[in-house]
């Protein structure tokens, strides 16, 4: 999990009422992407969740061997 620096976010982004990406406030952003230094949780929207984390791998579906 990343770790964010409080200085540049705003009071509702620390305390988890807005993006910690965009700054949207609604719906109210319920994805975990990362902690601020004194352990509190960092939320983001799922648009901004799913560009901040990183990609699932592929699942490699292996062929019968001969």
């Amino acid at each position: 999990m990343a770790t964010f620096d409080p200085e540049g976010l705003s009071f509702a982004q620390r305390d988890g009422d807005a993006c910690v990406v965009c700054h949207k406030r609604w719906p109210r952003p319920r994805v975990h992407v990362g902690r601020l230094p004194d352990s509190s949780r960092v939320l983001a929207c799922p648009d901004c969740a799913e560009a901040l984390l990183p990609a699932m791998p592929a699942t490699v579906v292996g062929l019968p061997s001969r």
